[in-house]
């Protein structure tokens, strides 16, 4: 990919194992502003029906689509079809940047820099006439609609899990509300003594979120506004420009992170054809997956299986 792009794919980590499942190729995005962005590559063991780029949680990273035994997201994917390309934003994981940079990084940066980036690598790994959509789990969701809303990506479908920023506007309840402005203010009484939040100290995430990244979302919650930190970019309005086809999934089990009826009114905004799915139990009939559960939890295999038809009936021919 030629360098004056922007957004060049530099393979300077680059190898390929072999365990359950499809072969896995590892390798570096290069973002504009210098950031190497890790990404494994799973190819099916047929002709891909187009290429799922899976974008994960905030304090997570691109492994929580995974599993040792293969049973994880990423690998369904592979095993319908699809090429699947599941990176760690920049912050997250093994992705890092080149020195004398430093490491801190911003919501604004996720939309404009990071997914761009591996959604140009990804159409670069697309066969011609084959869609490119983004699967967002909760942060990978609602940063790739604001992506897509402010023509920063240009992919023909996005499915979020459980995907919707803490805004007044998107949240029903008072009580709700209340938890997450003091979750938010405790977090950032954090982030102002460590300069950072520490996930990983409090085992909320396996990675620690950037003060810079932190405060944007207490600005979003603060002022009902998410926008880009210097307004130009209004991801909130910029959702009527989503014309792409949107699938929203979403749990019963979420009580805070992304509780059903937030994910349905940030999909309502969306100016294109959106679904819901909204998941009641379990596969076994227990009780709905919470929030990391509709990605780690093995009983919501139905759940993809409806993701997966939808991505097909809307995008292969």
């Amino acid at each position: 990919m030629p360098r004056d792009s922007g957004v060049a794919a530099e393979r300077r980590a680059r190898e390929r194992r072999k365990g359950v499942g499809a072969a896995i190729e590892t390798l570096d995005v290069r973002t504009a502003d210098e950031w190497s962005l890790r990404a494994d590559i799973r190819e099916p063991g047929q002709t891909p029906i187009g290429v799922a780029v899976l974008a994960h949680a905030l304090m997570s990273r691109r492994t929580e689509f995974d599993r040792p035994t293969g049973a994880g997201l990423a690998s369904f994917l592979v095993e319908r079809g699809w090429r699947v390309v599941a990176f760690d934003f920049r912050g997250h994981g093994d992705s890092r940047r080149a020195p004398p940079h430093g490491s801190s990084y911003t919501y604004d940066d996720l939309v404009a820099r990071d997914l761009p980036a591996v959604c140009a690598f990804a159409r670069s790994r697309a066969a011609r006439g084959r869609p490119v959509l983004v699967v967002g789990h909760s942060l990978g969701g609602h940063t790739a609609l604001a992506a897509q809303g402010t023509g920063a990506i240009a992919i023909q479908g996005i499915v979020g899990l459980a995907a919707s920023p803490w805004l007044p506007q998107l949240e029903p309840s008072r009580a709700r509300w209340a938890l997450k402005r003091a979750t938010l203010a405790a977090g950032g009484s954090l982030c102002r003594r460590l300069g950072r939040f520490p996930a990983r100290a409090l085992r909320l995430g396996s990675d620690d979120v950037a003060r810079g990244c932190f405060d944007d979302l207490q600005r979003f919650a603060r002022t009902g506004a998410w926008t880009s930190a210097d307004g130009c970019a209004d991801y909130l309005a910029s959702l009527a420009l989503v014309r792409i086809p949107v699938l929203q999934v979403v749990s019963d089990g979420d009580r805070l992170e992304c509780a059903p009826e937030c994910g349905e009114r940030l999909a309502a905004r969306c100016g294109g054809p959106h679904e819901v799915v909204r998941i009641a139990h379990s596969d076994d009939g227990g009780p709905p997956p919470g929030h990391m559960g509709l990605v780690l939890s093995g009983r919501v295999r139905s759940a993809w299986e409806r993701i997966e038809a939808w991505m097909r009936a809307g995008f292969v021919q």
